[in-house]
C-alpha cells in the first residue's frame, strides 16, 4: 500500500502548538483559580497567590512554575524586594469581560470563562 504522508500542522503561536499542554494545565482547579486571580492584570507574588487559592506556598509555586513554563504566566523581580518574583498573565492572552460580566481568557485553542 502506498504510504500517505501528512505534513504536520505548524502553528506560529506557541499556545497553539501546545494545546494538549494547555488543556492539561486548565484541567487543574488550582491552576484555574491562579489564572483567574492573574486575569485582573495586576502582578502577584507567590505568597499572595497561595492566600488567594487557599493552598500552601510550595504547592502554588509548583503550579505557577508549570504555568510559566507553558508560556501562560510571566515573571519579573519585585522592585520592592528583589528576593521575590511577581507573576502576571502572559501579554499574548487576551482577557475581557463578556456581556454577562464574566471574565474570559482566550488561549488560542479554547476560551475559558471564569
Amino acid at each position: 500500500m502506498p504510504r500517505r504522508s501528512r505534513s504536520p500542522a505548524v502553528a506560529s503561536d506557541p499556545v497553539q502548538r501546545n494545546r494538549d499542554l494547555i488543556f492539561a494545565l486548565l484541567a487543574d482547579p488550582v491552576r484555574r483559580r491562579v489564572l483567574e486571580m492573574l486575569a485582573d492584570g495586576q502582578p502577584h507574588t507567590a505568597t499572595s497567590s497561595a492566600r488567594h487559592v487557599g493552598r500552601r506556598l510550595d504547592a502554588v509555586l509548583k503550579h505557577l512554575i508549570a504555568l510559566r513554563d507553558a508560556g501562560l504566566v510571566t515573571t519579573r523581580p519585585d522592585p520592592a524586594d528583589s528576593r521575590r518574583q511577581l507573576y502576571t498573565l502572559a501579554s499574548h492572552l487576551p482577557v475581557r469581560k463578556n456581556e454577562a460580566g464574566q471574565t474570559e481568557i482566550e488561549f488560542g485553542c479554547c476560551l475559558v470563562r471564569l
